[in-house]
């Protein structure tokens, strides 16, 4: 009997020590991959945007694919730098995380070649990506939000995410999708989903940091 309880006090230790450290595991720069893709991203876009406006020749947009050439060596430089200053170890949260994001790469991957094999055949479903970039990269937000408890990535992805639907709408419903406020739009869900949750949860971090 005694040994029960002892086990029971010690799981219950155990629990609370796993929410405490999940409360305070922001670390300076934990808001750092939010921030390189939204700029990236945002960048991209206003290029893109200024080209098409200025060309009006649908070949600007494969600059798109300057987000994933830009973003992924900056994103592994920036983990080398902090694995380099500070080793961390990774927790669940982290792996959990990671997974999400993955996986939000990996179906990016998925929409790209299917797009690649429709566009061999002639037809033209590239606003796929786009309601990529809306939904499902919204979705993530909103799942990294829950884990980590920061309301802005989950607000930042619901509105991603209705942006989305709306695009998509449009797309089913035969209703022309012009760049004149699609892009716009698009760059206006990288900033509330990944820049605005980015500075805040390093700003979090700061704090912090300075009361430990």
């Amino acid at each position: 009997m005694e040994e029960k309880k002892l086990n029971e006090r010690e799981s219950l230790e155990l629990i609370t020590r796993m929410i405490q450290e999940t409360k305070n595991k922001l670390e300076v720069g934990d808001g750092n991959v939010l921030l390189i893709w939204g700029y990236v991203s945002v960048l991209t876009a206003i290029l893109v945007y200024v080209l098409l406006l200025l060309a009006q020749t649908p070949q600007v947009n494969w600059l798109w694919f300057l987000i994933p050439l830009i973003g992924y060596p900056v994103m592994k430089r920036e983990e080398r730098k902090e694995t380099g200053v500070k080793p961390r170890s990774s927790s669940y949260i982290d792996k959990v995380s990671a997974g999400i994001w993955k996986s939000v790469g990996i179906v990016a991957c998925v929409f790209v070649a299917i797009c690649m094999a429709f566009m061999f055949y002639g037809y033209n479903c590239w606003v796929l990506m786009f309601a990529y970039a809306f939904i499902i990269i919204g979705f993530g937000s909103i799942a990294q939000g829950i884990i980590i408890h920061e309301q802005s990535l989950t607000f930042g992805g619901l509105f991603s995410i209705a942006a989305g639907g709306v695009v998509a709408s449009c797309a089913i419903c035969d209703i022309p999708i012009y760049i004149t406020w699609a892009i716009p739009l698009y760059i206006l869900c990288f900033i509330l989903m990944m820049i605005i949750p980015g500075h805040i949860i390093n700003r979090k971090a700061k704090k912090l940091c300075r009361k430990n």
